[in-house]
């Protein structure tokens, strides 16, 4: 019988038997990390992307409403202003009525129904304190500031005199001298200065 025909021994058998076992081993272990690594792009791999376009919508949407919400805030407190502004517009006016005047100084002349505009002082008003910084000047001064429309911030007075008993006459204008005005005013006991007469001028007078 030749060598050719010779049946391999038990121990080449053996050898043969775990080197298959090994590499159905590797084979297992390089499937298993495959399938791993297939599992991995199937769940995670994609996720990142549609998450942040997700949020980005979502942010997206939330500003839209932010933005609407604070447009809605912003137009109810302009209307809300609006309002008090119209409101508190209504509550300062006053209903005049112009009346004949003779002196050619005076564009225009009316008289209306101003409220006196309240007194700090007490007890009987006999007489009237002119001098600058007084409370009868004060309190005169924004009686006509009330009337004429010009602040008391910018108002120059010209002339505040007597006017016969408890009564004033002031004339004042603006500091550019646009508006200048004559106002007849009177004492109201316990409730100041109150307006009477007013006298839009062309120029101011010498008093």
């Amino acid at each position: 019988m030749s060598e050719n025909n010779q049946k391999p021994t038990r121990q080449e058998l053996h050898g043969n038997h775990k080197r298959n076992n090994l590499l159905v081993v590797l084979g297992v272990i390089a499937a298993a990390f495959l399938g791993l690594v297939l599992l991995y792009n199937i769940f995670y791999g994609n996720d990142e992307e549609p998450s942040v376009a997700a949020d980005n919508q979502t942010n997206s949407q939330n500003m839209i409403i932010t933005e609407s919400d604070d447009s809605s805030k912003k137009s109810s407190s302009a209307e809300e202003s609006s309002e008090k502004e119209k409101k508190e517009e209504k509550d300062t006016e006053t209903e005049t009525e112009e009346v004949p005047s003779t002196d050619e100084n005076v564009t225009k002349a009316y008289t209306g129904d101003w409220e006196p505009t309240g007194t700090t002082q007490t007890g009987e008003h006999t007489t009237t304190d002119f001098s600058d910084g007084s409370a009868d000047r004060n309190e005169i001064k924004q009686a006509v500031a009330a009337a004429t429309g010009i602040s008391a911030d910018n108002m120059i007075e010209w002339w505040i005199g007597n006017a016969g008993a408890q009564q004033v006459t002031a004339t004042v204008s603006d500091t550019q001298k646009e508006t200048i005005a004559r106002v007849q005013l009177k004492w109201v006991d316990g409730e100041g200065w109150q307006v009477m007469l007013v006298e839009e001028l062309d120029e101011i007078p010498n008093n």
